[in-house]
């Protein structure tokens, strides 16, 4: 797998599962994303108040920067292939919450810019102030699926003839704050970053516009979430389900994960169990073989089923050949 690493030197990182070191197969700085393409090649996110999305090109065993472009707004978190599979959608999350289409062709180019219009919800003030972006799924041919943390809402946007069209959105619950999506048997599961839950609700519905969510929370444990207060909080962040409908949710801040599972055919999810991840910050979450491997950003560590490795400040991980 392919670890990001968000420090000076930053970069990529690589590791095989088990009990062999991790290498760093690429320098550059403050690296937060990583998705590897079918050619062999890797795009990356990164940069706080100015973004930047890199292409790198692997070198034998290494990985060199070949082009990089400004993303146009803060904290770029997401990109996600576009059916063509010669395109990106790339999500923007702060100063200007935006939806970015990147050709790879020619490039990469920013060929189109969707700036986010409106307040944020407001529940969760100081987290709502204005829409933020966060996630952008891929759900066919023609659907995109992106969620607003900062409006408590899930847009959906068509890609049609090269462009995404805005064509319409779904709310979530007030204050839940959805920062990550995943599918399963046409449901979509989200993880409310801001509510201390995970959301569920039929696929049908979510692209109609009117959903009736159902939540869990994502952890049990005695911490608050952000919408209720307090001083020692949980935030729900990535969200993976295994072929079996098993559901895993990174509680940032409890250092757990959370094992709920959703029945087939059905936007209805129920509690399993909590897991403790060895650290307090499990900022990723990646299945193998339906089996979950955790970065853990604040404790310089990735922990799988067989085995763990030191890697600094890694953020996010990667399927890679």
């Amino acid at each position: 797998m392919l670890i990001a690493s968000r420090t000076p030197t930053g970069g990529l990182w690589r590791w095989d599962g088990g009990d062999a070191p991790a290498r760093q197969v690429a320098v550059a700085p403050d690296t937060a994303f990583a998705l590897p393409l079918a050619d062999g090649r890797v795009v990356t996110l990164g940069g706080e108040e100015e973004g930047h999305l890199r292409l790198l090109e692997r070198t034998g065993d290494a990985y060199a920067v070949v082009a990089e472009i400004a993303t146009g707004g803060g904290e770029p978190c997401h990109a996600a292939l576009l059916p063509d599979g010669e395109h990106l959608v790339v999500v923007n999350y702060h100063l200007e919450g935006s939806v970015l289409v990147v050709a790879l062709a020619g490039g990469p180019r920013v060929v189109q810019h969707i700036a986010l219009d409106g307040p944020g919800a407001g529940v969760v003030v100081d987290r709502q102030e204005a829409p933020h972006p966060h996630f952008a799924l891929v759900v066919d041919d023609e659907n995109v699926l992106v969620s607003d943390l900062g409006r408590d809402r899930l847009l959906r946007l068509r890609w049609r003839d090269g462009t995404l069209e805005q064509a319409g959105s779904c709310a979530t619950p007030p204050g839940s704050g959805p920062r990550h999506l995943a599918i399963y048997d046409e449901v979509v599961v989200a993880s409310a970053e801001l509510s201390n839950e995970v959301l569920a609700a039929p696929l049908a519905d979510v692209l109609a516009g009117e959903a009736g969510w159902s939540a869990v929370p994502a952890s049990g444990t005695d911490l608050s979430a952000a919408r209720d207060g307090g001083e020692r909080l949980t935030h729900p962040g990535e969200i993976v389900v295994a072929s079996t409908g098993r559901v895993y949710v990174a509680n940032r801040g409890a250092g757990t994960l959370g094992v709920l599972d959703v029945a087939d055919g059905a936007a209805c999810l129920s509690w399993d169990s909590e897991t403790d991840v060895g650290g307090a910050w499990p900022q990723h979450v990646l299945l193998q073989d339906d089996k979950p491997y955790v970065a853990l950003r604040d404790d310089d560590l990735v922990v799988g089923p067989s085995g763990r490795v030191s890697v600094p400040s890694p953020v996010w991980l990667a399927t890679s050949s």
